[in-house]
């Protein structure tokens, strides 16, 4: 429908039309309103009175000329060739002009204002410009009624006009709880969505979408959806993982060791979310830190000082460790154990022991002292034994006990060692082992048990022939006899000495003690040599210890011989072996004697050369004049050949004094005593050609005196007496003794 106004202007009076349409032409089709077919008649007049009215010619000018409207240039009649659609334009003005004369005369104009009346052809719209602009926010636990966001729908519809812009809201599309109600209302107005019932829970749901519908008053709807963000409150606090943690850790971890982890949840989001730990009890030493994770709500408890498991109060940890966000915490307890390392050694105390005087002669199993360690390590680690250093103890002496007593082992002697300074080792069984170490003095305290001896060993020499009494010398320097203790001088000095009465020498000898510790020996008579060679004095020393020991000790006094007795003829029988098996033909012993006499008592030598066996050393105080070379070849077994001795014998032998002949046959020689003992050397020394002749000798004249001549040569009354024919049967083994003979009687050989 539309109202049209009309008013000519420009001839001399004007003339305003208005008409109403009371109806509209529609054309076919199936929309609601299809293009309107309108029609507004428009007409003019001309005062002049010979104008022709019919002559008059309309033509449209202004809003919508010739696209939306249309007029007839002879009729005036306007037409609308298109819908109009009111909320498009709903006002349309325009200039309808009047010419008459056909055009070409004077011109009217009409000013033609068209008003388009609303019908209800718009649904309302929820329009959203943006993303989220139906999105609400409400807090959780917000109470009952509480408005979250209003649902505000357009329609284009002209609100003026009737009902037909007049919306009304509701809720198509609700959320129900666990009961079945809804969660939700809207204002049938204003479209504000509020909450029915209180208590929404974010943890539980933060997020719902509910269903508006806005309806006009013609009845047509339009839909949209709201979406109800339920934003975080703090109201949970954080949760630990753990009730109770457990951990363990070495006493010897470095500082900044991470020792355990703990962790918390928080069902709050963001800010409320984010939480702290701190530890809050159980660590008066500040010996850990904690330190906070907040991306992934951890708390890394780290060690911060030193722990040591020997003190007893760092063995266990009882930390109280608090979660907390913004406005609440939870707490939870953490217990950390120290677990122990092999860090200490054993230690002694004390680290030095000193033993009383400990007496030399104690049993073997006696207990001297107890040590005792500790090792602050527990376990194995604080586990221990005992040994002794070998150094310090290196004959074994004593021994250690499982216990700590040590004890003798073996016997002791302080005249060996009178202290030890033993080091005692005490040895862990943690990995790796540590020890420690003390020492002990042990002191032996002497015991008299070593009885007196002669201070040098002496070997007294008693002339033979010479006048009594006669003090006898000791040594080159003195005439006293003194004496010696291998104990401390607290059992030692002074001595007494006391000749003792079984002695055969007590009517030859005397002894004088000076009580000093030193004694004389005085001979008693004169003595022989031939008749007595040497006395063995049994002489009693006794110390001055408590109580005190003595111990015989014989002094052996020589009688010094001199050249007093001329040689003599003498007998002597021979075995000879063969050590070939072979039997020897009867063979004539030739034994040289020789004697170098040194007559007075200016000095004593020994008269001649001899050897002396090792297994005869007691023949050393005999100072025979002879060679004994009884070593045997590689030490074979002899075969005894003959008992019988050859040669003339010596009461068949005419008695002749040639000794010097004789001496002078042997002596020739410049040295007899390297010569012989180089036959003795080569002999020993010759590993290829064994000896294999050897002469023993059963007995001597005068209990192996010198009282009787030992030679044989006294049996011969010279050189030409002597046959040498048998010599050349000896063999290539007496090659040496042949060449003797021979040097001395250049005129002599044999074939």
């Amino acid at each position: 429908c539309f109202v049209v106004r009309a008013t000519i202007k420009g001839w001399k009076a004007q003339l305003a039309i208005s008409q109403t349409i009371p109806g509209c032409k529609s054309g076919a089709g199936n929309s609601l309103w299809p293009v309107l077919i309108i029609s507004l008649d428009v007409s003019a007049t001309d005062p002049d009175q010979a104008a022709d009215q019919n002559a008059i010619s309309y033509s449209l000018h202004g809003q919508g000329a010739s696209s939306e409207f249309s007029i007839n240039e002879n009729t005036g009649e306007i037409s609308a060739h298109k819908r109009l659609d009111r909320e498009k334009r709903s006002t349309w003005r325009f200039l309808v002009l009047a010419t008459d004369e056909g055009g070409e005369g004077l011109t009217g104009f009409a000013d033609v204002i068209i008003e388009v009346r609303d019908v209800n052809d718009n649904s309302p719209l929820f329009l959203c410009v943006s993303d989220g602009c139906f999105t609400g926010h409400i807090p959780e636990d917000s109470p009952a009624d509480t408005p979250i966001m209003e649902m505000t729908a357009v329609d284009l519809d002209d609100p003026k006009a009737g009902i037909n812009a007049v919306l009304t809201y509701s809720i198509i599309q609700n959320v129900k709880n666990e009961i079945n109600l809804n969660l939700f209302s809207i204002d049938s107005v204003s479209g504000t969505i509020s909450t029915v019932l209180g208590a929404l829970d974010r943890e539980k749901e933060d997020k719902y979408l509910v269903v508006v519908e806005a309806r006009d008053g013609g009845g047509l709807t339009g839909t949209g959806t709201a979406t109800i963000l339920v934003t975080d409150v703090n109201d949970h606090a954080p949760v630990f993982l753990q009730r109770i943690y457990t951990a363990f850790v070495s006493e010897n971890a470095s500082i900044n060791t991470e020792v355990v982890v703990v962790s918390a949840v928080d069902r709050d989001e963001g800010e409320n979310a984010m939480v702290t730990f701190s530890i809050i009890d159980g660590d008066n030493d500040r010996k850990f830190s904690i330190e906070t994770d907040e991306i992934n709500n951890c708390g890394f408890i780290r060690l911060r000082k030193r722990i040591d498991f020997e003190k007893p109060h760092e063995r266990v940890f009882n930390l109280t460790v608090k979660a907390e966000d913004m406005d609440f915490f939870s707490i939870t307890h953490c217990v950390i154990y120290v677990e122990d390392s092999n860090d200490h050694a054993p230690i002694f105390y004390p680290q030095f022991y000193e033993v009383a005087a400990l007496a030399e002669d104690v049993p073997v199993g006696t207990k001297v002292i107890q040590v005792s360690a500790v090792d602050l390590d527990s376990g194995l680690n604080g586990r221990f034994s005992f040994h002794l250093q070998n150094k310090s103890d290196p004959g074994g002496q004593f021994s250690l006990a499982s216990d700590g007593w040590l004890m003798v082992a073996g016997l002791l002697d302080h005249e060996t060692v009178a202290q030890y300074k033993l080091i005692v080792i005490g040895t862990d069984m943690g990995q790796p082992p540590l020890t420690g170490s003390a020492t002990v003095l042990v002191t032996l305290q002497d015991v008299n048990d070593n009885g007196p001896e002669f201070e040098a060993h002496y070997n007294p020499v008693v002339w033979e022939n010479t006048a009594s009494p006669q003090v006898v010398q000791m040594n080159e320097t003195s005439t006293l006899l003194f004496a010696k203790d291998r104990d401390t001088a607290a059992n030692g000095a002074p001595f007494s000495f006391r000749l003792l009465s079984d002695s055969d020498g007590l009517t030859s000898f005397s002894l004088q003690d000076f009580h000093n510790g030193s004694a004389m020996l005085t001979a008693l008579h004169t003595f022989d040599r031939e008749v007595h060679k040497a006395f063995y004095l049994p002489i009693l020393i006794t110390d001055s210890g408590i109580p005190p020991m003595s111990s015989t000790n014989t002094l052996t006094v020589n009688i010094g011989d001199q050249n007093d007795h001329p040689h003599s003829a003498g007998y002597m029988e021979c075995l000879i072996y063969s050590y070939d098996g072979k039997s020897l033909p009867d063979v004539s012993l030739l034994v040289s004697y020789t004697v170098w006499s040194q007559w007075g008592s200016s000095g004593f030598r020994k008269g001649g050369i001899y050897h002396i066996p090792e297994e005869r050393e007691s023949w050393e105080d005999v100072r025979e004049n002879v060679f004994n070379y009884n070593e045997e070849g590689g030490g074979e077994p002899a075969a005894p050949h003959s008992r019988t001795p050859t040669g003339p014998k010596r009461d068949s032998l005419p008695k002749h004094a040639h000794q010097k002949q004789s001496i002078s046959a042997v002596t020739s020689i410049p040295d007899f005593k390297e010569y012989v003992s180089q036959i003795i050397r080569d002999a020993d020394n010759d590993l290829k050609g064994l000896p294999a002749d050897t002469i023993h000798f059963y007995c001597l004249e005068g209990q192996c005196s010198l009282a009787g001549s030992l030679s044989s040569l006294d049996s011969i009354s010279g050189d030409e007496d002597v046959n040498y024919d048998f010599l050349q049967e000896w063999g290539s083994k007496f090659e040496k003794l042949k060449e003797l003979y021979l040097e001395g009687h250049p005129g002599k050989s044999w074939n």
